[in-house]
């Protein structure tokens, strides 16, 4: 029951922490980004503005938050499916990273991702291992989700 609260607890920074980062400035930069331009800015390494790579990052967190908001931390599955669940959403952040080349967004979007790949290990170690000592992890890594997530949130909008 313990690590049922634990995976809950872990889920709710994990939704939490993904709304942060998908606010308003998605819709208006996800149309501004359906222009002719957009092809070629997927395609430059060096001109990509922070406007522009926003565009691209936020309307993919933006879905990454939809999807962890169906993850199943009742119980009612087991508790692998919960951690695949999550892992999915982990790596829709790194897909986000890598689909621009603007080094600002880049990198703030790499914190946001490197930080939910800490909490889904605590997820794992919680729910798999039944390790409930893990969890105590879980202050610093929520301080950790909730930095990188303001930060990229601020510099997009």
């Amino acid at each position: 029951m313990n690590h049922r609260i634990a995976a809950w607890t872990i889920a709710a920074v994990a939704v939490l922490g993904l709304t942060a980062c998908s606010g308003s400035p998605a819709a208006e930069d996800d149309t501004s980004n359906e222009g002719g331009d957009s092809a070629p800015v997927e395609e430059t390494n060096t001109d990509q503005s922070v406007e522009e790579a926003c565009g691209i990052v936020l309307p993919k967190l933006q879905e990454a938050s939809e999807a962890a908001g169906e993850i199943d931390t009742t119980g009612a599955t087991d508790p692998q499916t919960t951690v695949d669940q999550f892992s999915t959403v982990v790596d829709a952040f790194g897909e986000a990273a890598d689909s621009v080349s603007n080094t600002e967004v880049k990198e703030a979007t790499t914190a946001v991702h490197e930080d939910f790949v800490a909490l889904g290990d605590v997820l794992s170690k919680v729910l798999i291992d039944e390790d409930l000592d893990a969890a105590s992890d879980i202050g610093t890594i929520t301080s950790d989700v909730t930095a990188s997530a303001t930060a990229l949130q601020e510099l997009c909008s």
